[in-house]
């Protein structure tokens, strides 16, 4: 019986319009590349090729400003310096028009590999890549968020008990910040914040500044109140931050039931795989005594 070949010559011209598409973009995007050297490998595994993307996004005029675009600067924000918020908003969108890119290669590949069910293969591989580019983005700020909640509590409950001492809450989060030297999201966002104060910069800004790399409702409401504080006095800041950290403790122990839930999840996989492996080692006799 004859094997049908999946090479014709249409899967053929089809890979080398994928390929000479690809070289054309790659050559137009070198221009890029000592603006994408400055980009983690970790974070950006193929920063390299990112140059398809920009050229792509160079050639359809694309110009970062629909509401998903805003929506994606706040998020940008929490993660990297705020004075490069554009230059990571146009990094993620040539990401994503990278691996689109390299999804349409791959459907030439598969083509000839497959027959035409290789096109879909590819291009739906593409389409992949380039939502999880930006669906992995949400899965840091989630486990940000996470974090901020966890360390909260207690950052609030310090507040209220230097306030209480008398210092003002200027004086306590500067006092915090320099004591508390936590690699975490929250006391690296206050480190910021105060470095920011300490320079000179206005304080209202700087605690706008705080919320933004730290944008979780409680750190929301807690930044209010030291706005108002900050902006107008008053005695009742005390009880206000008592009322949020209430709050906080109950945001905390969900955070803490949601990280312990996730947790579980990852033991899961390795727990399958080992009754796969367990049940291939039991069955794997008998099969073969049957044969």
């Amino acid at each position: 019986m004859e094997e049908v070949s999946n090479v014709t010559p249409f899967s053929m011209i089809y890979l080398l319009i994928t390929f000479v598409v690809f070289l054309f973009l790659y050559l137009r995007g070198k221009q890029y590349k000592g603006y994408c050297e400055p980009l983690s490998k970790n974070d950006f595994m193929l920063k390299d090729v990112f140059g398809v993307g920009f050229a792509v996004l160079d050639i359809i005029k694309y110009q970062y400003g629909t509401a998903f675009d805003r929506k994606l600067r706040i998020k940008l924000r929490e993660l990297y310096p705020i004075d490069y918020n554009d230059y990571y908003l146009r990094v993620y969108w040539a990401q994503s028009f990278t691996y689109l890119v390299i999804g349409f290669v791959f459907s030439g590949l598969l083509l000839n590999a497959l027959g035409p069910i290789g096109i879909f293969m590819g291009v739906g591989l593409g389409g992949v890549l380039f939502y999880y580019s930006f669906k992995g983005l949400d899965e840091r700020i989630e486990k940000r968020h996470l974090k901020i909640s966890l360390d909260m509590p207690d950052f609030t409950n310090k507040i209220i008990i230097l306030s209480g001492a008398g210092l003002t809450i200027r004086d306590a989060l500067i006092k915090i910040s320099k004591e508390m030297s936590i690699s975490t999201p929250l006391y690296e966002a206050l480190a910021e914040c105060v470095s920011a104060i300490d320079t000179g910069a206005n304080e209202t800004q700087a605690f706008m500044r705080l919320t933004d790399k730290c944008n979780t409702p409680a750190m929301r409401r807690f930044s209010s109140v030291i706005l108002q504080n900050i902006k107008y006095g008053g005695a009742e800041v005390i009880r206000a931050l008592s009322d949020i950290a209430d709050e906080q403790w109950n945001e905390r122990k969900n955070a803490s039931e949601k990280l312990a839930m996730e947790a579980e999840t990852k033991l899961l996989y390795p727990m399958m795989l080992m009754l796969f492996a367990v049940i291939i080692v039991t069955i794997t006799p008998a099969v073969l005594g049957m044969m």
